[in-house]
């Protein structure tokens, strides 16, 4: 349960392609955003920290001008100085802080506060200036502009200039902050990253609905791969020109050699489809070696005149019935079929106990010939004979190079092709070399001479007496005669 649980979640966070395209783009389209905004945010703060600098510059320099004029005559334009330093707080300039005048008196060699006023409202005109505070302010007048703490120091010395010489009244000074600016870009910042994430949301439902149709070719052609790994061999339609077209095309061309290959592999024996899978192509040449072999060979008896007497379709039918029925049961047993001649069928027999299990193959054929006749009569006109030998054969491709067949040949193979001629329906016949390797189980009736053909001496045959084989015991167990 923890192990399908696991399964579940590994397939549910498993990063495909889809996820990654469109985490991707989307990271891309993020840090664009990003970007966009953090260059419009330090502009606007650019922008308005000019803009801010200009604007109290020039109040200073206006107030400044009308300070000189007020301080020059004495307490009598202070009045109009205050009540101006007093409207422009009163206009909530933000990021204003305070203004004030520092008058000098010369014969008591101190200053005091001609003008003052801040955003708190606080008067102190007419207070004396500590000595540590005017050497501030001096410090600062030296520079005209301070930034100190976020805050920003306009300071000037105030002279009278008159025809004959200048005369030093004292210092101005006005200071603001840019914290109205702060909070100005703080919100905006806000307001843009809300807006950046809404478009990073949507931005993500399209590339993820664009990136799903962009690879969705991809998944059809990742899932015909999962299911001709199957067996299922089905093409994929092939859409649009680019490149995952040209590799649909590609895949179709390759389903299609599959299907060749899977129809091609019903025509040839499983030795000649061994032998293209251990070879490559150019390694594949005509030549044999020598392996020792059992050999049978079945053939349909009375077949021709059934084919006379009966339409082709029922006497494809009825063929085909019988070689499938042949095959399978061979194959049961561990033989190779190798060939059709009509309605004869070559197999091959290999390994331990070659013998006995072609033996047991050819007893299972004319078993279930004895049953088919029982279900259906017609099978009654069609019978098998079966001739097994076993020996030193010539095995090898066959032919030219252009057409080759990978078989069987030599003496051992002819006999038992003449072997299955001689026998009679219902008949296994084999030879002395056979009848050697077969266990005791097998009844034997024999030996016998036939006359076969291109052979200068008779040979010992034997028939095998199927009927007297216990059908309930098996003639061998992992590799050992019973």
């Amino acid at each position: 349960m923890e192990q399908r649980q696991s399964n579940k979640w590994l397939k549910i966070l498993r990063l495909t392609l889809q996820r990654k395209y469109t985490l991707t783009f989307s990271l891309i389209f993020l840090g664009v955003i990003i970007y966009l905004i953090s260059s419009l945010l330090s502009e606007e703060e650019r922008d308005f920290v000019v803009y801010a600098d200009e604007n109290f510059k020039t109040i200073f320099l206006t107030i400044n001008a009308m300070g000189e004029e007020a301080m020059s005559v004495g307490s009598r334009d202070r009045l109009a100085l205050k009540t101006v330093v007093k409207s422009i707080f009163e206009s909530e300039i933000k990021g204003l802080e305070k203004i004030f005048f520092v008058r000098y008196n010369p014969q008591k060699d101190e200053y005091r506060y001609f003008v003052y006023h801040d955003k708190a409202g606080q008067d102190f005109t007419d207070s004396l200036v500590s000595a540590a505070e005017i050497a501030t302010v001096k410090e600062r007048a030296a520079k005209f502009q301070v930034i100190e703490n976020g805050k920003v120091y306009l300071t000037q010395k105030v002279v009278y200039k008159t025809p004959i010489k200048d005369v030093f009244l004292g210092y101005s000074q006005l200071v603001f902050s840019y914290d109205h600016i702060s909070k100005v870009i703080a919100k905006r910042r806000q307001d843009h990253l809300t807006l950046g994430m809404l478009c990073f949301l949507l931005s993500l439902v399209i590339i993820s609905v664009v990136t799903a149709l962009l690879i969705r070719r991809i998944k059809l052609l990742n899932e015909a791969t999962r299911e001709a790994s199957q067996g299922k061999l089905d093409t994929v339609p092939v859409k649009g020109s680019d490149e995952i077209a040209e590799l649909t095309h590609s895949y179709n061309e390759m389903i299609l050699g599959l299907r060749e290959r899977l129809l091609m592999s019903r025509y040839v024996s499983q030795s000649t489809i061994g032998l293209i899978r251990q070879k490559r192509m150019e390694d594949i040449d005509l030549g044999g070696s020598r392996e020792h072999l059992c050999i049978f060979f079945s053939d349909v008896r009375g077949f021709t005149k059934f084919s006379e007497l009966h339409d082709a379709q029922k006497v494809v039918i009825y063929l085909n019935h019988l070689l499938n029925m042949q095959v399978q049961l061979i194959r049961e047993h561990g033989g190779d079929i190798d060939k059709f001649v009509g309605d004869e069928v070559m197999a091959i027999f290999k390994g331990e106990e070659k013998e006995a299990r072609a033996i047991e193959a050819a007893i299972a054929v004319q078993r279930c010939m004895s049953q088919l006749v029982s279900e259906d009569t017609l099978f009654s006109e069609l019978r098998v004979g079966i001739g097994i030998n076993t020996g030193e054969v010539v095995v090898g491709n066959i032919g030219s190079r252009d057409r080759m067949d990978y078989t069987a040949i030599g003496d051992v193979v002819n006999t038992a092709a003449r072997l299955c001629g001689a026998a009679k329906a219902g008949e296994i016949i084999v030879t002395e070399d056979v009848k050697t390797k077969l266990p005791e189980s097998i009844a034997l009736d024999g030996p016998f001479n036939l006359p076969l053909k291109n052979k200068s001496s008779n040979l010992n045959l034997y028939k095998v007496i199927y009927d007297q084989v216990k059908r309930n015991v098996p003639l061998h167990q992992d590799g050992v005669v019973a």
